[in-house]
């Protein structure tokens, strides 16, 4: 679990691990904030017992290096009343040479501006659902233009991953043994690191492609050829060539003495409108605040370290430029696919954000669609969470309230409202160094999934190996 998780730093040494228990129970299936953003690892049995163990070799700051290179493996395993799983979440190896890095393998990575702490999920990488095996290059961290003094920064992203066989909706075939994700970003800082204000602007895209060749045979479409048309968004016979969706995202940063604020947008784009934003209605809204000082040595009184504000709405889904004029595009089916039956979706875990949930996972008298991924994309949801100390103990909060109104193609008969709330707490144990208790309680009320309480307990340690 990773909800309060805290970090441990040495000087020298570059390896790191983490190992962590917990256990479980619920009335119903998981709470919905207990398995959210959790990287596809929480069972929705309700009850159940999971352990985590983790070892990276991490990059070291204090060394001038041309050349570093990082690792990271981490299994986890649970027992359920209903599941049993092992799998390797993070598995992965990395180069950095210079300020390009270079990295193979499944590691857990989210995309987009918000405050990745205490967010709802960003809407196209959440860190929601299993990290996708890929091979990626970027630049991570931002770094300035040489003409701008230091005032405009930027970093990237390039990389493809594979996401296994998919069942198909509409085509020659029924199923198609490979199926790839191509995704990509830039992103832009004005303002240097001294300036108490920055702007942050830039875009991600993510495509989901494959099995052109089988799914219409009357394209000679080669996978090299597929690959191109996906990158470059290319539209044949009023269609784009792959399954596209992404945020054009902008963010202001003011930091001050001892908070610093963070004010973002993510507005989301779909397939056929990359250049012309299906509309201004649909996207994230956050502000995040965060205690940058330090409090008084010795201090032991309650005080708030952070707090969050999130508004996402998805309820518009109106392109006004639809490809080809057609009718068929004016509306969007956000998370679905009119093609691949997975939709946004890795191990039946949405890749974007949890709040648009897995058909599965919400309540059964709800109506579905089997050629659908979820039953719910249009929706307003307010979010808030927040994080404490008290008496050396830990604190933080997450609570969503969402009206919610099923997909275009399966409305409801009435808005379905919803509240899912959690209460964590985490304290550190004196007689083992890195080590931590923790737990939390939490519960969904509402008519989108079952009534459900939760009660977690778990133990971890982490620390860096001499």
């Amino acid at each position: 679990m990773s909800f309060l998780a805290f970090n441990v730093y040495a000087q020298d040494s570059t390896l790191y691990y983490n190992a962590s228990v917990v256990a479980a129970g619920a009335t119903e299936q998981t709470p919905f904030w207990e398995q959210a953003n959790q990287n596809g690892s929480v069972p929705l049995d309700g009850k159940f017992v999971l352990g985590n163990l983790g070892v990276y070799k991490v990059y070291n700051p204090n060394n001038p290096r041309l050349f570093q290179w990082s690792a990271g493996l981490q299994a986890i395993g649970s027992y359920g009343k209903s599941t049993t799983n092992l799998f390797l979440s993070n598995a992965y190896v990395a180069a950095k040479i210079g300020i390009v890095e270079i990295l193979a393998g499944q590691k857990s990575m989210v995309t987009g501006l918000m405050d990745t702490t205490l967010t709802s999920g960003s809407l196209s990488v959440a860190g929601n659902a299993r990290p996708i095996p890929r091979v990626q290059i970027s630049i991570p961290n931002y770094y300035p233009f040489y003409f701008s003094n230091g005032f405009v920064s930027f970093k990237f992203s390039y990389s493809d991953g594979y996401l296994g066989a998919s069942s198909i909706n509409y085509g020659s075939t029924i199923r198609i043994p490979r199926t790839y994700f191509h995704q990509k970003s830039m992103y832009l800082r004005f303002g240097n690191t001294s300036q108490r204000f920055k702007i942050y602007a830039g875009m991600n895209h993510q495509a989901m492609w494959g099995g052109e060749a089988q799914i219409n045979p009357l394209y000679e479409f080669k996978p090299t050829k597929a690959y191109w048309y996906t990158i470059i968004g290319k539209t044949v016979d009023n269609r784009k060539v792959g399954n596209h969706f992404g945020t054009i995202d902008i963010g202001g940063e003011w930091k001050r003495k001892n908070w610093l604020y963070f004010l973002y947008r993510q507005n989301i784009y779909e397939t056929g409108s990359l250049f012309k934003v299906i509309n201004f209605e649909d996207g994230l809204n956050g502000l995040s605040i965060k205690r940058i000082g330090r409090l008084p040595d010795g201090s032991t009184y309650f005080a708030f370290q952070s707090f969050l504000i999130e508004v996402l709405g998805t309820q518009n889904q109106i392109n006004s430029s639809p490809l080809g004029g057609l009718a068929l595009f004016e509306r969007g089916n956000y998370y679905n696919s009119y093609l691949y039956r997975r939709g946004w979706s890795y191990f039946g875990t949405g890749i974007g954000t949890p709040l648009i949930p897995a058909s599965g996972n919400t309540r059964q008298d709800l109506p579905k669609s089997s050629s659908e991924f979820t039953n719910n994309n249009r929706l307003w949801a307010f979010h808030t969470g927040l994080t404490a100390t008290w008496l050396n103990v830990r604190l933080g909060f997450k609570g969503t309230y969402s009206r919610n109104s099923g997909t275009f193609f399966n409305s409801y008969d009435k808005v379905k409202q919803q509240a899912s709330v959690i209460l964590s707490a985490e304290k550190s144990l004196k007689m083992m160094k890195g080590s931590a208790i923790f737990s939390s309680i939490s519960s969904d009320v509402g008519d989108l999934y079952n009534h459900s309480f939760g009660l977690l307990i778990g133990f971890r340690k982490n620390g860096f190996i001499d």
